[in-house]
């Protein structure tokens, strides 16, 4: 058996985009989420229940969800594709959310309070306290749910060939 290279090459590309593009969109809500949550206890509980509550749903189900709910969105005048990578990428940034949101608040949590007093006292703004105190003393555990939020979307990015997205699945499949 020979392998088509030049298909590889091409099926490694397009999971690597579904991968990079879900990942970015998750950073992105997760992250601010996250800092949000973690300075409001009820806002914790629900973004994480929510997340969580994602997670548990099969990631080939969860892709899958995504066809018939872009198709709704057209009832509502939003022609959206729910065929192909807009399905993929959703499906994808939805799985990835809770390893970095979880990570997020517990990283911003665990900033010791006295280090937190002491920029309060060296007279830092909250802005300035999350930029340069609790950001940077948080961000091996940030980086942590990244990590394994890259694994699990690049893991899952082989299941998106049933909604229409090209990727390494399409061999499998």
């Amino acid at each position: 058996m020979s392998v088509d290279w030049p298909r590889l090459g091409e099926l490694m590309l397009a999971h690597l985009r579904l991968s990079l593009w879900a990942l970015l969109l998750g950073a992105a809500i997760s992250l601010p989420l996250g800092v949000a949550a973690a300075r409001r206890p009820a806002l914790e509980r629900a973004a994480l229940a929510v997340a969580s509550v994602i997670q548990t749903i099969p990631g080939l189900a969860l892709l899958a969800i995504m066809v018939p709910a872009l198709a709704a969105l057209g009832a509502f005048g939003l022609e959206l594709p729910s065929i192909g990578a807009l399905p993929a990428v959703l499906g994808l940034t939805l799985y990835s959310l809770l390893p970095m949101l979880r990570n997020t608040v517990v990283g911003i949590a665990e900033v010791d309070e006295s280090v937190k007093r002491a920029a309060l006292g060296v007279g830092m703004t909250p802005g300035q306290r999350l930029r340069r105190v609790e950001l940077p003393l948080a961000a091996p555990v940030i980086v942590a749910g990244l990590r394994t939020a890259t694994v699990w979307t690049v893991g899952m990015a082989t299941l998106a060939t049933p909604v229409g997205a090209s990727s390494l699945g399409d061999l499998i499949f």
